[in-house]
């Protein structure tokens, strides 16, 4: 009886460590590196959600938005949960996605909201600018370089 207790224990701690939470969100990148993207205006680095999504908003004086960090670690099939991220965003504004080279192992950015999104082996990060002045791809895909740099 002991045992078979002791082997689910072990069980669950193994399950446990194959769903390890993805890197924090609001530690990928500085509000130093974000404020030489939007000429200083972010003030506050504020999380939103910890865990798997972990996501992070910096923030302006008032509050608002400036970017938003998510990361989410995918177990099993990275590139596929990429294309139906892909798919369903297609789907949804009926538009398409342009694809970019230089950012991990496969990204795009995504005009219709504003969002860049790049594959990184089983990490997924989505990289949105809510200020309109930082809100294009240049500065969105900037963004995503510097946080994929420090990605294992």
């Amino acid at each position: 009886m002991k045992a078979n207790l002791l082997l689910a224990c072990l069980a669950a701690s193994a399950a446990a460590t194959g769903l390890a939470a993805p890197p924090d969100a609001c530690t990928v990148i500085t509000i130093e590196e974000v404020n030489s993207i939007a000429a200083g205006v972010a003030t506050k680095i504020s999380p939103r959600k910890s865990g798997n999504p972990s996501e992070c908003a910096f923030e302006d004086s008032r509050r608002a938005a400036v970017v938003v960090v998510r990361i989410r670690e995918v177990q099993y099939a990275a590139e596929n949960e990429l294309q139906y991220e892909r798919e369903n965003l297609e789907k949804i504004y009926r538009r398409k996605v342009e694809w970019v080279e230089s950012v991990g192992d496969r990204a795009f950015w995504f005009g219709a909201n504003k969002s860049g999104m790049f594959r990184k082996g089983k990490l997924l990060v989505t990289v949105t600018f809510a200020r309109e002045k930082n809100a294009n791809r240049v500065d969105t895909m900037q963004a995503a370089r510097l946080i994929e740099s420090r990605l294992k």
